[in-house]
């Protein structure tokens, strides 16, 4: 238990950086020019998403509010019920950061009407080079990534006591 305490500080303070961050992006004027970051690698800059990611479904503000708050619902009550589990560690982490982005997302949406997205990355293609994330949209993937992770772990390791207890009975 205390390891999930201590995971979901980690994920309040990610989720706290995002907001601030954010915070201090809509500080800036409107068309500022982008800074850039690690030999200009990283790009910092103001975009507002008005829809889910890559700006899907602009413009349908119910669907997309309606959506985004139904996912965070269902995250967040699968949140709840791994944190009272003794096992799903792994699953804790991976919810608990995509939890904090989330949440962060979901701050913006109904607070502002739109996301506030501030970071991308130096790309020859210039479709990609102007996706932009935030904080809170990397916690999403890496949660998403580690609670995939666990899951594969979990059948893998499961397939493997099929496999030994197979083999037990036919010594």
């Amino acid at each position: 238990m205390r390891m999930k305490k201590w995971i979901t500080g980690f994920a309040a303070i990610l989720l706290g950086a995002d907001l601030f961050c954010k915070y201090r992006t809509e500080q800036k004027a409107d068309g500022e020019k982008e800074k850039e970051l690690f030999g200009g690698k990283v790009l910092i800059r103001k975009v507002h998403n008005h829809g889910f990611a890559l700006n899907v479904l602009s413009g349908e503000d119910r669907i997309v509010k309606g959506g985004s708050l139904l996912a965070g619902i269902l995250l967040l009550c699968y949140h709840v019920k791994l944190f009272f589990s003794k096992k799903g560690t792994w699953k804790f982490a991976g919810t608990s950061l995509m939890l904090a982005g989330a949440l962060s997302n979901l701050y913006d949406r109904f607070r502002r009407g739109y996301v506030v997205d501030y970071i991308g990355f130096a790309a020859a293609d210039p479709q990609i080079r102007k996706i932009t994330f935030n904080i809170g949209d990397f916690c999403l993937m890496a949660g998403a990534a580690v609670l995939a992770a666990a899951q594969a772990a979990r059948s893998v390791t499961k397939e493997i006591r099929k496999e030994v207890k197979k083999q037990r009975k036919t010594l």
